[in-house]
């Protein structure tokens, strides 16, 4: 984690950075209160300050108050030194804005631990402050879901599957006997039926599906939006991709809610839109496959905006689905499941358990259901099950495809 020691004098500076760095902090040096609020009013600031009481030009709880002022996007934890020792002078450095304070001469092994005490507060803020701003992206999108779902020609229930076409069941082809030979649980025409039945619930009037020409290729510049079904019964994982240019994307969401909007919304509108198409394909999966899960909310990014490609098998083909006089993208890759049996330790973040956990046997009822996505709690909660248990059993679990990885990685909405 990255520190600024901020002292005017130079033998306190060069001491602290060595101890620092030895114990693997990055260390950025400020001479005087001016320079290290110039530090931490810069992006990517240090998070936390071990700042000198007395400098010249600005001191110690100065800088104190112009940081709280300051309406940063982070708030810097300080630790203030001094060779102050009165109780009063604590008082007023804390007072001014300080979180800890230290007197002159200190013990290392205490300012150490002082730091990682202020490292764990920090990445208790951050972590906070994350989960804030995702709460605020769902919140976004619920009411853009709310809008679609109220501004569409028929009526349909929030959350509900739209009403897919009548399909010939024989369109739905079981899974053979022989696994060297598997078969497709839905082949492109049904794909492209269910998505048009879908997106037309917008409200964009007839959606029909087309064959792209012969080598096309999408252009960098679209929005990407992706979700996951996973069949559990057959162990068969669905990659969708929907895509359309950051035009069409405004085009549609225009003519749809009757206004524009920046590109957050515009990416959650692609996201939203593919939620709806996922949602006609899960129905008709269940019917056919039994349980399926959609594990993951749907997640979008603009792929001029990322350094790689989607991680796409060569040769795979994209459906095109025309609406309201524009084209949208719909990809959809069905494969194996990656589905493999975990210790607790070997549980990784964004895997989805395939069984309720703990099993039947050992806990009444589940801690945590099938289709449960692992984040960093979940895998805390397991591993102190396990170990309080003493079951060291392995744990089944859907393991993140290349593109579910690759959304994921990419920190995309």
């Amino acid at each position: 984690m990255k520190i600024l020691v901020a002292d005017d004098d130079r033998i306190a500076r060069k001491v602290l950075r060595a101890f620092l760095e030895d114990a693997s902090y990055q260390v950025v040096l400020a001479e005087d209160g001016k320079q290290a609020v110039d530090v931490l009013m810069a992006p990517e600031s240090p998070r936390i300050v071990i700042l000198d009481w007395m400098m010249p030009g600005m001191t110690g709880p100065e800088v104190c108050a112009k940081l709280r002022a300051s309406r940063l996007g982070f708030r810097p934890y300080v630790l203030m030194l001094s060779a102050k020792n009165d109780k009063n002078e604590v008082v007023a450095g804390l007072d001014a804005g300080a979180d800890d304070f230290l007197s002159k001469p200190f013990n290392l092994a205490e300012l150490l631990a002082r730091l990682r005490v202020a490292q764990r507060m920090v990445e208790y803020e951050l972590d906070l402050q994350k989960k804030i701003a995702e709460l605020e992206s769902l919140e976004q999108r619920h009411h853009l879901l709310g809008e679609l779902i109220a501004h569409a020609p028929t009526s349909t229930a929030p959350g509900a599957a739209p009403a897919p076409p009548a399909t010939d069941a024989a369109a739905l082809a079981p899974i053979p006997a022989e696994p060297e030979q598997p078969r497709a649980l839905l082949v492109p025409e049904q794909i492209a039926s269910l998505a048009a039945a879908a997106l037309e619930q917008l409200g964009l009037g007839e959606v029909r599906a087309a064959e792209p020409p012969a080598g096309f290729t999408l252009p960098r510049e679209t929005y990407s939006a992706w979700v996951a079904l996973i069949a559990t019964n057959t162990k068969v994982w669905f990659d969708l991709v929907l895509e359309a240019e950051p035009a069409v994307v405004a085009s549609l969401l225009e003519k749809t809610l009757n206004r524009s909007a920046a590109g957050t919304t515009k990416q959650a509108f692609l996201a939203e839109a593919l939620t709806i198409v996922s949602s006609a394909l899960r129905s008709e999966l269940r019917q056919h496959a039994g349980e399926t899960l959609m594990p993951y909310l749907s997640r979008g990014l603009r792929l001029d905006h990322v350094r790689h490609r989607l991680p796409l098998a060569e040769g795979t083909r994209p459906i095109q689905l025309d609406l309201a006089g524009h084209s949208v993208w719909l990809t959809v890759v069905e494969q194996p499941a990656p589905y493999k049996h975990k210790p607790s330790a070997q549980l990784r973040l964004h895997d989805v358990l395939a069984e309720s956990y703990p099993p039947a046997r050992l806990h009444e009822v589940p801690l945590l259901n099938c289709g449960a996505i692992l984040n960093e709690r979940y895998i805390e909660k397991i591993s102190a099950f396990a170990e309080a248990t003493a079951e060291q059993h392995p744990i089944p679990v859907f393991t993140p495809t290349p593109l579910a990885a690759f959304f994921h990685h990419e920190g995309v909405s």
